[in-house]
């Protein structure tokens, strides 16, 4: 039965528009103090970077792997920029999946703001 209901949690991420995704994902940033993790889209950018010493946006990209025609944009763990068209590039949906299943308070707070609909079994 739990294949099945992780069967059904994959589905619902697999088929959120882009949008969905990543208001899920920095839910799960937030909830788990992840924030490391965070993903932007490339709208925020000049917000994130408004006090930001130019020298150092400059030295960001770079040494990371950043285009600004790209959809997103997230830090790698050097604070360097890496950027995407895909947030698949990003959010291995298999992992984040076991992470749901694996922390009730995300979970609830995803089925809260009626981003996943309930996929667990009550008898768990």
């Amino acid at each position: 039965m739990k294949q099945t209901m992780d069967i059904n949690l994959q589905y619902q991420l697999e088929y959120m528009d882009e949008a969905e995704l990543l208001h899920v994902w920095q839910i799960r940033c937030d909830e788990l103090n992840y924030n490391d993790d965070e993903i932007y889209s490339m709208d925020f950018f000049d917000e994130l970077f408004h006090s930001v010493n130019p020298l150092e946006i400059a030295m960001r990209i770079f040494n990371g792997d950043f285009s600004p025609h790209h959809d997103f944009f997230k830090f790698d763990g050097y604070a360097n920029l890496e950027s995407s068209n895909y947030l698949s590039d990003f959010i291995d949906l298999d992992d984040f999946a076991d992470e749901i299943n694996e922390h009730d308070d995300l979970a609830d707070a995803l089925i809260n703001a009626g981003l996943l609909e309930e996929w667990r079994n009550e008898d768990e």
